[in-house]
């Protein structure tokens, strides 16, 4: 439950302010002195201080508060022309979780700050064509922040904003873009998870894995998983089935141990360096023509493809894409990722594809599914209803479109229509984006 505790899609999310633009909402009042603004800034201060070699002063800005940080935009006072004009505080909230470097206990909000903060380093030292995070100026163990590159707000809408616009070409356009950009992420940081380690594990503990799919990121383990966590996984999978009055197609057993190999314990090939926090398309901007990333509490390595096809399993399922644009969405990542690695070949690609959608659906049935079953809520801009239907159906469609994991698919998409006969109608409509609403 570490990062799904954190999780804040509701209605006041769709804000925007930058770092680019987290989605967030305006502070008011500072909670304690670790946490207000101008105590913050004026350590933040000697942080770039010491960075540039000279001494710097910042003036606060603009301030937001997100689920899990205090963002604080400063400007800087009297410096060289060598340091930029302004400056991104994020310091990580502490008034609900604690703040705990040296424990490995979750959910633990230093967890949290150390994943930004050895991102962005490790980050900051892939070579890439196209920055992959914002410079990372420095950060405070004590205090509990980082000191990032301000990337102001963008020069024209991100992909969120697009789709709920009514542009359906530039939707389109930044959907493909954005995947690109994923894309390259990936392909630019398979091989060199050791090195993310290192950074990770010298900032401070790391956290107790969660449970076998109760995370929506988690890592990969990179070692065989126990086989009593694969049963209990398979008996909890088939319960939530019999709970609901159906069964679920015999030979799922057999395909979630497999998947649970592929994906959770050793992605090898596809271990690549995700960011994570994936349910909307608000994390990337373009700054000086180039798109850029930001926001990287929740990554870590893992398998690739489960955030490589997002118009399918993620985006798509917060409300509908057209269907005609999920093969060149995925066409596009794809391409990123054979340029960098040509020994992916198709076939390979596609047995990616469906074994991290299985690894979703199981996440789903396990996880969201008890959940939807107590009652619906909003989650963001559809309800849980609607986006467990559109999970299970996304999972059998991909399960036939390219023929396998088939017990797991036949048994998603059993689920997806005996939910739909119970729940309401309109749990059974999830609606297209704005952008796509008169140009499906």
């Amino acid at each position: 439950m570490a990062r799904e505790v954190r999780e804040n899609i509701g209605a006041s999310t769709l804000k925007r302010i930058s770092v680019g633009r987290p989605l967030v909402n305006p502070i008011i009042e500072p909670m304690d002195e670790r946490h207000n603004p101008d105590f913050i800034a004026n350590i933040a201060g000697d942080i770039l201080s010491k960075r540039f070699g000279e001494r710097i002063r910042l003036h606060k800005g603009e301030v937001f508060t997100t689920g899990g940080s205090i963002v604080i935009r400063c400007s800087v006072i009297d410096a060289c022309s060598e340091v930029p004009a302004s400056a991104i505080v994020k310091k990580t909230r502490e008034d609900e979780f604690g703040y705990h470097p040296d424990s490995p206990e979750t959910p633990n909000a230093a967890h949290w700050l150390f994943n930004d903060w050895a991102s962005a380093e490790f980050l900051n030292h892939v070579p890439s064509i196209v920055p992959l995070s914002p410079l990372l100026y420095g950060g405070s163990k004590e205090y509990g922040f980082i000191v990032l590159e301000d990337l102001g707000e963008g020069e024209a809408p991100n992909t969120f904003e697009a789709l709920c616009g009514d542009d359906p070409k530039l939707a389109e356009q930044t959907l493909i873009e954005h995947v690109s950009l994923i894309g390259q992420l990936h392909a630019v940081t398979i091989g060199r998870d050791e090195e993310f380690r290192r950074i990770r594990r010298r900032l401070g503990a790391l956290p107790k894995p969660e449970r076998l799919y109760q995370d929506p990121w988690s890592d990969a383990r990179n070692s065989p998983i126990p086989a009593r966590e694969i049963e209990e996984t398979i008996e909890l999978y088939q319960s939530t089935f019999e709970e609901v009055g159906i069964c679920s197609q015999t030979g799922v057993a057999d395909e979630i141990a497999s998947v649970t190999a592929a994906v959770e314990a050793c992605p090898r090939m596809f271990l690549a360096y995700c960011k994570g926090d994936q349910n909307m398309a608000g994390d990337y901007i373009r700054r000086n023509g180039v798109p850029r990333l930001f926001d990287f509490n929740a990554g870590g390595f893992r398998h690739a493809l489960i955030e490589g096809m997002p118009g399918r399993m993620t985006w798509g399922c917060m409300m509908r894409i057209p269907a005609r644009l999920l093969p060149l969405m995925d066409a596009a990542y794809q391409s990123q990722l054979t340029q960098k690695h040509p020994e992916i070949s198709d076939e390979m690609f596609r047995r990616a594809m469906i074994e991290a959608g299985a690894r979703w659906h199981i996440f789903h049935v396990i996880h969201r599914l008890p959940d939807a079953l107590t009652k619906d809520r909003q989650r963001g801009l559809t309800s849980l209803r609607q986006q467990m239907i559109a999970w299970l159906t996304a999972f059998a469609d991909l399960s036939e479109e390219f023929c396998g994991m088939s017990a797991l698919g036949t048994s998603a998409r059993r689920m997806a229509e005996h939910l739909s006969g119970i729940w309401s109608a309109e749990a059974g409509d999830m609606p297209y984006y704005p952008a796509f609403r008169n140009n499906k």
